[in-house]
């Protein structure tokens, strides 16, 4: 990867190679200023009353999922926030839209081909110990135990990171809320992507049910993205 790159360019080059064929994604900075054209009215509405960090993190995701529309040959169109605090996408589209402080990532697809995508971004940086065991299983524990010690913390925020883009896959699929401890995450370092266990019945996915998502340290980010492909009966 080029030295020269920015984080996000860095953020952006890494989704590119690790997306399937069919989603398109964009990256925006939520320290830009919010454009007098960057969110439709209803859009907007959900923001009325946020504070301006909250805000521009929104209005960046919003940015994202436009341009992820015009990537995708399809005209932007409002995203709304549903009473669950859910993006609702519109019809024929499904995606999923993560920030934190530094980047905004929103990634896209057709509903027809995909049930459900997710994505999460996270600094790259050391979770705090003190949440470890609320985030964590035993056996996710025990892995972090036999990493060296300054490398633990970094690790367990790719856990969170990777339960959190999860709970949004099986939550689009007309899944429940979750806690931490209801899935089970083995991270593989070495090839970039990690398997998910399901501990409890989610939506479509049973308990025991196993999962693979990506998990890509990059720019100073974490980024965690998965997929579902449409359950499509084939006629002879």
């Amino acid at each position: 990867m080029a030295r020269d790159l920015t984080p996000l360019a860095a953020l952006g080059l890494a989704l590119s190679e690790v997306l399937p064929e069919g989603v398109t994604f964009a990256v925006e900075d939520p320290s830009q200023p919010e454009g007098k054209d960057d969110l439709f009215a209803s859009e907007a509405a959900a923001m009325t009353r946020a504070v301006p960090v909250r805000r521009a993190e929104f209005a960046a995701g919003r940015r994202a999922a436009h341009r992820a529309m015009d990537d995708l040959g399809v005209l932007p169109a409002p995203v709304p926030m549903a009473a669950d605090r859910a993006p609702e996408w519109p019809e024929g589209l499904v995606g999923s839209i993560s920030h934190c402080e530094g980047a905004a990532v929103a990634v896209l697809g057709f509903s027809g081909v995909h049930a459900a995508l997710a994505v999460d971004v996270e600094p790259d940086l050391g979770l705090p110990r003190d949440l470890h065991d609320l985030v964590c299983t035993e056996a996710e524990r025990a892995w972090l135990s036999g990493l060296e010690p300054g490398a633990r913390d970094r690790a367990a925020r790719k856990l969170f990171s990777a339960k959190e883009c999860v709970y949004k896959l099986q939550f689009a699929q007309g899944g429940k809320l979750l806690n931490f401890s209801d899935v089970e995450v083995v991270i593989d370092v070495d090839h970039g992507a990690f398997e998910a266990r399901f501990l409890c019945d989610a939506g479509r996915y049973g308990a025991q049910e196993v999962v693979q998502g990506r998990c890509l340290a990059v720019g100073g980010f974490i980024i965690c993205f998965m997929s579902a492909l449409q359950d499509i009966e084939i006629v002879a």
